[in-house]
């Protein structure tokens, strides 16, 4: 009698541990007929983010870094530090301390000195040393074609690139347009060494920078 108390109490123990056991998994709901269970999500893992491409070169007052387009080429003329240049018979130099603070000096064919200088009132311009206050309309188009970017309506609605020549030895893309409003032809030579423009030739005028 006592043999079967102890049996029993065993059995009851068993049966409780596994009711609990039982009771710590979830039940499973069998997917539908004809569907396979879906796949378990896969973890997630951080890869690492893609390098930022590397920028375009910028151009500065001291160095052109342009890519040979006649856009980039104006950007650069806008901000120069200086140049030589040569337009019809002045043969000069443009410096420019910061946009709007220009100095022109050249010599013109009759031989004397200009000397032009931006000023709050407006440019000013002294001869061979000397205070000019009616200076020729030489100075005025010399001073336009160096310290502006004259840029005018396209007839063909951008400047069109005609092919690659050689300028004093250096590659250049030849641009060519014509201005819609005068019908002046113009052609410009871009370098594609530093995208700087080389020559500008409107109409019968040219321009040339070095």
């Amino acid at each position: 009698m006592r043999r079967s108390i102890i049996i029993l109490v065993l059995v009851c123990v068993a049966c409780g541990r596994e009711e609990r056991e039982a009771t710590t998994t979830m039940p499973t709901t069998p997917p539908p007929m004809g569907k396979a269970a879906a796949p378990a999500p896969a973890l997630s893992t951080n890869a690492p983010a893609p390098a930022p491409p590397r920028g375009a070169n910028r151009s500065t007052p001291q160095k052109c870094a342009g890519d040979g387009s006649y856009e980039r080429a104006l950007d650069c003329f806008r901000i120069s530090a200086g140049f030589n240049f040569t337009y019809a018979d002045a043969k000069g130099e443009m410096t420019r301390t910061t946009p709007g603070m220009e100095r022109v000096r050249f010599k013109a064919s009759d031989g004397a000195t200009w000397l032009g200088e931006a000023k709050p009132a407006g440019v000013v311009w002294s001869r061979d040393g000397k205070h000019e206050l009616s200076p020729p309309e030489v100075t005025n188009r010399v001073w336009q074609r160096t310290t502006m970017v004259l840029d005018p309506q396209k007839k063909e609605g951008s400047a069109q690139l005609a092919g690659v020549e050689s300028v004093s030895g250096e590659p250049c893309n030849h641009y060519h347009f014509t201005n819609a409003n005068s019908g002046e032809a113009n052609d410009v030579w871009v370098s594609t060494k530093d995208g700087r423009i080389v020559k500008w030739k409107a109409g019968t005028a040219t321009l040339e920078l070095r």
